[in-house]
């Protein structure tokens, strides 16, 4: 019955988390097409009273409202998951510290989201024509819009509840057993080992388009009626070159909120430029049947030169020999200093060989392999538990025909003893 309990409320917990995800996208989608209308304010075609702002800002709260909902619903059940587990009655056993903190910082998180008559707030501008500050006014809804995109950290929810290695029991079991939490690093690790170029560069584009549509609204107001430095192309652009650590300066963040939207891209794309740079250099790494391959060319490679080698010391030895046998001719005595020359050569590049042999043979035995070690010692185990086995039946063979033997003479001798009587 606590199986099936434990199931449903897995399930339960599954249908949650997929409603607060799509409750969380659908937020942003309205905040992007609010923004958008605040676009159209700048040039005077949508005020920010009329009703499509305020049906959008709206909107943006309710579903703010159903996802905190559905946020202490979904923690609500992993208290009722955490009962079943200890086996404990009361709820207040797995409500822990921990969980209260993360709970209230989760709502924190999206809680944050424009709401209608919302009013602007004054920021400094820099510009960077004339190196001066201005005060310019901003809606506070580009500083309620830009945070709503740490709604994401339900993405990373999503990804664990519906993961291969989250859903299977046997999985779960095995990690357990040795210590492994199946949390979003695991996740994330193990998709990155399957699947490296392709996580990569979801990531770097998702990353680009969120990024470059913060960065705009940042940049956007700059006090001026008709502004089109910050067309969204022009901040996908400055969001690219940045993250590849680039930086052409021709596009410039003017705010201090662009400002720390560029900071951040350039840690991130240093992060994932180094991942990247890993994941390319061990695809470009030869794998163990290649470097098998490379290392027994080399080994019949070295193995002709060494043979070579001592063929021309054995030559160059009897050359020595021939010109030495002879009397004194001018140039004879050239030859002879010129073959001993070659035959003190040949002795070096026969040692050179001889020692490129052994350093690829250390190369070589860095190279077994560990599973192959193991069948092997495996095998042998095998083997001699299995002839164990075959001695053990022939000593209790032998034991036995020692017994019959002694019970035959036994026998023999008290029927001579009965015959003697």
């Amino acid at each position: 019955m606590r199986c099936k309990l434990r199931k449903l409320y897995f399930l339960k917990r599954n249908k949650i988390c997929d409603l607060s995800l799509a409750l969380a996208i659908i937020g942003l989608i309205f905040v992007i097409l609010d923004q958008g209308f605040n676009k159209l304010t700048a040039i005077k075609i949508v005020t920010k009273n009329s009703f499509p702002s305020l049906f959008l800002r709206s909107a943006c709260v309710v579903s703010t409202f159903l996802l905190i909902t559905s946020l202490v619903n979904y923690h609500r059940t992993e208290v009722k998951i955490a009962l079943i587990d200890s086996g404990a009655e009361d709820w207040r056993v797995a409500v822990t510290t921990d969980r209260i903190i993360k709970l209230f910082i989760e709502i924190f998180v999206c809680a944050i989201c424009p709401f209608p008559g919302s009013g602007t707030i004054t920021w400094p501008y820099i510009s960077a024509d004339e190196h001066r500050f201005t005060q310019v006014s901003v809606p506070l809804d580009v500083l309620l819009a830009v945070p709503m995109f740490l709604r994401a950290y339900l993405l990373c929810r999503f990804m664990v509840l519906h993961s291969r290695q989250f859903q299977d029991a046997a999985t779960r079991s095995i990690a357990a057993l040795n210590r492994i939490s199946m949390d979003f690093r695991f996740v994330i690790k193990t998709m990155m080992a399957d699947h490296p170029m392709t996580v990569l560069i979801i990531f770097t584009c998702c990353y680009w388009i969120c990024m470059s549509w913060m960065f705009t609204q940042c940049e956007r107001y700059n006090g001026l009626e008709s502004s089109t430095e910050y067309y969204y192309m022009n901040s996908l652009w400055f969001i690219m070159v940045t993250f590849m650590s680039i930086g052409y300066g021709d596009v410039v963040p003017n705010s201090y909120c662009g400002r720390l939207l560029s900071i951040t891209t350039g840690i991130v794309g240093a992060g994932v430029s180094s991942a990247l740079i890993a994941v390319i250099s061990k695809k470009l790494e030869l794998s163990r049947a290649e470097k098998h391959v490379n290392n027994f060319m080399a080994d019949s490679k070295l193995t002709n030169a060494r043979k070579n080698a001592a063929a021309s010391v054995l030559q160059h030895t009897w050359f020595i020999h021939k010109y030495q046998q002879r009397n004194g001719h001018k140039g004879d005595e050239i030859r002879l200093r010129q073959h001993q020359r070659k035959f003190l050569n040949s002795i070096n590049e026969f040692r050179r060989i001889k020692w490129d042999q052994r350093k690829l043979q250390e190369r070589g035995n860095s190279l077994l392999d560990v599973g192959k070690l193991h069948t092997e010692m495996h095998e042998t185990l095998w083997e001699m538990h299995r002839t164990q086995d075959q001695f053990v039946g022939m000593i209790e063979i032998l034991t036995q025909r020692i017994t019959e033997l002694q019970q035959t003479i036994l026998n023999t001798s008290n029927i001579q003893q009965q015959q003697q009587k």
